[in-house]
């Protein structure tokens, strides 16, 4: 088909937004799984003494986020 006449033809418009959504998507999961790994890494990296420390920072960063999406 002819590249050019694509640009008037709504399905195949509407077919690429939602692979380019579907791919974003994609992308955002392989993102989000590298931070949520790198996190896990850091954590590896506190000491004991600091553990406790560590995880009264982590709940609150956890509140905040809950309360951020509990609004409705």
């Amino acid at each position: 088909m002819n590249p050019f006449y694509n640009i008037w033809n709504y399905d195949y418009i509407q077919q690429q937004a939602q692979m380019q959504h579907h791919f974003s998507q994609v992308k955002q999961v392989q993102d989000t799984a590298k931070a949520l790994s790198d996190f896990l890494d850091g954590c590896d990296k506190i000491e004991p003494a600091y553990q406790q420390q560590a995880m009264a920072e982590f709940c609150a960063v956890i509140a905040v986020y809950f309360n951020k999406h509990n609004r409705g």
